[in-house]
């Protein structure tokens, strides 16, 4: 059965006592205090979810990609419900993507190479005065793995369209491979940062120490 991103934090952090530790100082007294920035917890409320009306026909193929299209545009209506989505989609399709998810989504032009947006997009983080901001990681196509020469504009141009600083760092990674507690407890996939292919000459307390900085954390534990 598979683990909810809730459950599986949780489960690691209970066997994980050989975790890396960073110094205890607490996310209000690290940094410059209340102006330190700090990633949230998923779970904590949001005030708009992001996507990526991105799909392509090189990546997903002539068949598949109206069924990815539906798909992203019922994702996108659903959260809808509940809070505030803006897609981004590339102007040459906008008007299919107004037909998929109607009014309810707002929609952003914008130039991409695929919908990952979790892994392209920006890492939003703030701070004890309440002011937010956007980390932008780098995306590199997961190791140069596939095309992202515009996936790496994503998330500058997520920051400006919603208003926030933009954090820029050398590391490269990608969103998708950290899990916070909001508290200061990361769990990060190794093979996803200390890897060549994203930051070759990075000692692991080099990363650490970074990480520490963008995201506010206090303790990070590696997983494969």
């Amino acid at each position: 059965m598979m683990l909810s991103r809730r459950r599986m934090l949780t489960r690691a952090l209970s066997l994980a006592s050989a975790g890396v530790l960073l110094p205890r100082l607490g996310i209000a007294a690290m940094g410059q205090g209340k102006q330190a920035f700090h990633m949230p917890d998923e779970n904590a409320p949001h005030t708009r979810t992001w996507m990526a009306f991105g799909a392509s026909r090189k990546i997903w193929g002539r068949e598949l990609l109206p069924d990815v299209r539906r798909d992203l545009a019922t994702i996108a209506k659903t959260i809808a419900r509940y809070e505030p989505v803006t897609m981004l989609v590339r102007e040459r399709e906008y008007d299919i993507a107004r037909s998929l998810v109607g009014d309810t989504v707002d929609l952003h032009v914008a130039e991409m190479d695929d919908l990952w947006m979790r892994d392209t997009g920006p890492v939003f983080v703030i701070n004890g005065k309440g002011e937010k901001a956007a980390v932008d990681l780098n995306f590199n196509g997961w190791g140069e793995k596939q095309d992202y020469d515009l996936d790496a504009e994503v998330a500058e141009e997520v920051a400006q369209a919603a208003g926030v600083k933009l954090l820029r760092t050398e590391l490269v990674l990608e969103g998708g491979c950290i899990e916070v507690d909001g508290e200061g407890t990361a769990i990060i996939a190794e093979s996803c940062v200390l890897n060549d292919n994203r930051n070759p000459g990075w000692s692991k307390a080099e990363v650490e120490a970074e990480l520490k900085h963008l995201l506010g954390l206090q303790k990070i534990i590696w997983i494969p």
